[in-house]
């Protein structure tokens, strides 16, 4: 294992922050992977998943196993892990500038396109490796403005090379579940299986540039700007693994989660050993546009009435906020319908706070839509 550190410009003077990639296995063998968990920093189960995964592949790189090169990120966010506020950690969003830390990465393919034009490709397997290499052309010569610029660029050095992502968040509180472009279908609910997931949310871009999409929507983007260039296929399936919520966090689920990861990597030829069979078990693929966010319809203290997990129809209550100053009870109602996977776990609301998220089967118009 190599063990790199990346120094980030410093925000203040006397702190300067850095980032720190575990490297497996050797540049150039074998597809290349990339994990990175708490992009948000305040979600944890991902970091500890990934500190069982490490030691797993210790473990096969002693034993000679690792056929692939595998880039571990267990704390991608050190700037947000450090934003603490009355002992309670804000590492959602950026306190100096506001910003999502998962928002706003930059579009590669706009950066990349016009170098392409200029070359000609001989196969699929030549045509990767430059857009890679222009891609990590592009993004090294970004412009650091901000320490958070720099955290951006820096995880997309690592990764945006990669023929397979993977981003390890979770939500407030909420089922397993999964981001992934529709054009991985089947190779995402493989993922799925195999990470006992029974719920994939499938979108090619939500229009938040998040950091998964910057580094799977460019090849779209670059296909869609050239039709000869569509012959070549993709290049990289980026996905976001939802651990369930904040307070998931345990031995028992961490070393779980991180044995599935482990399984997965060795079917997907990364690890040496008996490839494992993929599991049997029913994954539900449902349109992200078919998506809705519940909101507050007032402020006050909030009852759940269902739960993640519970399937809702379409204009059912899943939700009561009371006011104690006037005794008014205001019914929470679901706009279309299905699956409810995520949910707020504070019992006080403001004026249009997201309640619930719910993953339903048919888009409609509104429907889907980033939480902030």
């Amino acid at each position: 294992m190599k063990i790199n550190h990346h120094n980030l410009p410093e925000h203040a003077l006397g702190g300067q922050r850095r980032l720190t990639s575990f490297h497996f296995g050797q540049p150039g063998v074998g597809k290349k992977i990339y994990l990175q968990a708490s992009l948000h920093a305040d979600e944890l189960p991902g970091m500890l998943v990934l500190h069982y995964l490490k030691r797993l592949l210790c473990q096969a790189e002693r034993q000679g196993d690792i056929r692939s090169e595998i880039v571990v990120v267990p704390i991608a966010n050190p700037i947000g892990l450090a934003q603490v506020l009355l002992n309670g950690g804000v590492g959602r969003f950026d306190l100096v500038s506001g910003g999502n830390f998962n928002r706003d990465f930059p579009d590669l393919a706009q950066r990349v396109r016009d170098s392409l034009l200029a070359q000609s490709f001989s196969d699929a397997s030549d045509y990767r490796q430059r857009v890679r290499s222009a891609m990590i052309a592009a993004v090294g010569a970004m412009p650091s403005r901000s320490e958070v610029a720099a955290l951006r660029q820096q995880l997309l050095l690592l990764a945006c090379d990669a023929d397979l992502v993977l981003d390890l968040h979770c939500d407030d509180q909420a089922i397993l579940h999964m981001y992934a472009d529709p054009a991985y279908r089947q190779q995402a609910e493989i993922l799925a299986r195999f990470m006992d997931i029974g719920t994939v949310l499938l979108s090619q871009d939500s229009g938040g540039g998040s950091f998964d999409e910057a580094c799977g929507l460019p090849w779209h983007r670059l296909a869609a700007s050239q039709t000869e260039w569509r012959q070549f296929g993709l290049g990289c399936m980026a996905v976001t693994l939802e651990l369930r919520g904040q307070q998931d966090v345990s031995h028992a689920l961490a070393s779980n989660d991180a044995g599935r990861l482990y399984r997965y990597l060795q079917y997907y030829g990364a690890i040496g050993g008996e490839p494992p069979v993929v599991p049997e078990r029913e994954t539900l693929m449902l349109p992200f546009s078919a998506g809705e966010i519940v909101r507050a319809p007032a402020s006050g203290i909030l009852l759940l009435l269902r739960q993640p997990g519970d399937w809702v129809d379409a204009h059912e209550i899943v939700a009561e906020v009371i006011d104690p100053l006037t005794d008014t009870v205001t019914a929470v109602y679901a706009q279309a319908g299905g699956l409810i996977y995520a949910s707020r776990s504070a019992p006080f609301v403001t004026l249009g706070a997201e309640i619930a998220k719910i993953a339903g089967k048919t888009p409609y118009a509104g429907g889907g839509g980033l939480a902030a």
